[in-house]
């Protein structure tokens, strides 16, 4: 008597199965790391608009960001009181990774916190952070008075 080789109907049907759990697991967890992902980079924003503020306050010099879409990064700056090509020193620059985009800002390009801890002249400025997911993105809005940073999440 021969035997046939093969796969019945239910192996195929267990079999794609757990193909299809698997998927919707990887499909889940990349969804995670990006709302993961953007969530560090603003929170790392916000940290560093503190920092930025309150070494304003320290070293009663100006200190601010200035930003660039293109490059995806911003660079923590420290103006400068003698005449030089360049004015202000780079501090620290930071570029955005693991799918985060650095979308859009309205802030002045560069702004600096005064040495009493508040924003030059002008009015609140907002920074948008996107995901590859377009659905994950973080709102970080300056505040001109204190020079506060909040974080707004999607809905």
């Amino acid at each position: 008597m021969k035997t046939r080789a093969g796969l019945t109907l239910l192996e195929l049907v267990v079999v794609l199965g757990i193909i299809a759990i698997m998927s919707v697991s990887v499909v889940q967890s990349t969804r995670y790391n990006d709302r993961r992902n953007v969530h560090n980079a603003a929170l790392t924003l916000q940290a560093d608009l503190r920092y930025a503020q309150r070494r304003a306050i320290m070293e009663g010099r100006r200190v601010g960001i200035q930003f660039e879409l293109a490059e995806n990064r911003y660079h923590i700056i420290e103006a400068r009181f003698t005449a030089s090509a360049e004015p202000f020193d780079i501090i620290r620059t930071v570029q955005f990774e693991n799918g985060v985009t650095l979308a859009h800002t309205n802030a002045p390009i560069p702004f600096f916190f005064l040495p009493r801890g508040t924003r030059t002249p002008g009015d609140a400025f907002n920074v948008a952070l996107e995901g590859i997911n377009r659905r994950n993105w973080r709102r970080i809005t300056v505040t001109v008075g204190g020079g506060r940073a909040e974080i707004q999440s999607p809905p």
